[in-house]
């Protein structure tokens, strides 16, 4: 019998990894190279006319997000314990996630050398978190801590870059409240989905949701610095991810455990992010 190698069980086929990030590489080269002419949606809500644009910029955020998921799915069903009919939905919602900010980043760099030296950076942090997707999926892992760490450390600092981009472009409120009300509510279900062995925070999701959501809403008005923006909702976001592991912690904590560490964390954020100045 063919010796496998030890590292099978481990790791994802690197080959395979390094082709679906330079396939989505290539997807972010799209608008570069092909123009149709935008459509526009004229929709009210509640009275209120909200004229949306859909031009091929939108297609190809929508043909990305998709492209990923359906990599991290074909990466993952080669795991070796991947079980028949297993949920694996949370493991591609990061890529996808990450796909698509790295995305709206570099596109607002002028197509040139430097362009490509982003996107090809971005292809590696994408590599990097779909392999340590991969490697979370069985707990035995050897590399399990380290690639969770990792998905936690991408995770935030994937919103902290949502959220300085669409403040960045003045993207309008009814657009940038939903997005980083959405993204906080995905970070906050993936963090607590490795940290708590498996479960889903849904009533956590949903509170941090309104939450952030109130807090862009508040800071829209605000002549505060993009930096300053990001920074202040990443708090937020993660005062409430540590004050949910908390409550879902199999020993019961005192009030005081429970909110102390989420307390110093918001006001740690808060006090840097407002340190920076306003606009």
């Amino acid at each position: 019998m063919k010796h496998m190698p030890e590292n099978k069980h481990y790791l994802p086929n690197l080959d395979n990894v390094s082709i679906l990030a330079a396939v989505i590489i290539l997807a972010y080269t799209l608008p570069h190279f092909v123009s149709l002419p935008p459509w526009q949606i004229e929709i009210q809500v509640l009275g209120v006319y909200i004229p949306i644009i859909l031009d091929f910029s939108t297609i190809i955020a929508i043909l990305i997000t998709g492209l990923t998921a359906t990599g991290a799915v074909w990466l993952l069903h080669d795991h070796p314990h991947l079980e028949k009919n297993q949920i694996i939905v949370q493991h591609w919602l990061l890529p996808s996630l990450t796909a698509l900010v790295l995305w709206l980043s570099i596109e607002q760099l002028p197509f040139g050398g430097q362009w490509w030296i982003v996107a090809s950076a971005s292809g590696i942090v994408l590599m990097l978190v779909l392999v340590a997707e991969y490697i979370v999926l069985a707990h035995d892992n050897p590399y399990y801590i380290p690639a969770s760490i990792g998905i936690t450390a991408i995770s935030l600092s994937l919103f902290l870059i949502l959220a300085v981009a669409l403040h960045a472009a003045e993207v309008r409120l009814f657009f940038r409240v939903p997005a980083l009300s959405f993204a906080a509510g995905l970070v906050l279900l993936r963090i607590i989905y490795l940290r708590a062995q498996g479960k889903w925070a849904f009533k956590e999701a949903i509170i941090v949701f309104f939450l952030v959501g109130e807090l862009a809403a508040g800071l829209h008005y605000w002549p505060i610095k993009s930096i300053t923006f990001g920074i202040a909702l990443l708090g937020l976001t993660y005062a409430i991810v540590e004050l949910s592991e908390n409550l879902l912690a199999p020993e019961p904590k005192t009030l005081f455990q429970t909110i102390l560490g989420p307390i110093l964390v918001l006001a740690i954020a808060w006090g840097v992010a407002f340190a920076l100045g306003g606009g």
